[in-house]
């Protein structure tokens, strides 16, 4: 019994987490503009810093407290769309 609530958990987290593809798509979005500071894909940087490698420095919660508090400076993001980019960034 343990097992199937666990397995049924697990699918339904699954279902509802954000894609990185979505999370690529919101980062190019004319709405939240991430690509402006950080370049077309994210690893290149410019006005603000390149992201590749940050999924292997620092965990999500870490990263979703950074960009809520940095990112973006319009302040457009709520929480689903931010962990969708930063699932997205976590994958460079």
């Amino acid at each position: 019994m343990k097992t199937v609530i666990t397995i049924v958990a697990l699918s339904m987290a699954l279902a509802t987490a954000p894609s990185t593809q979505e999370g690529k798509t919101l980062y190019s979005s004319a709405k939240f503009k991430c690509f402006q500071c950080h370049g077309p894909t994210g690893v290149e940087g410019g006005a603000g810093p390149s992201f590749k490698g940050v999924g292997k420095k620092y965990d999500k919660p870490t990263l979703l407290e950074h960009a809520a508090h940095k990112c973006p400076p319009t302040g457009a993001c709520n929480p689903k769309e931010l962990g969708a980019i930063v699932d997205y960034l976590m994958t460079l």
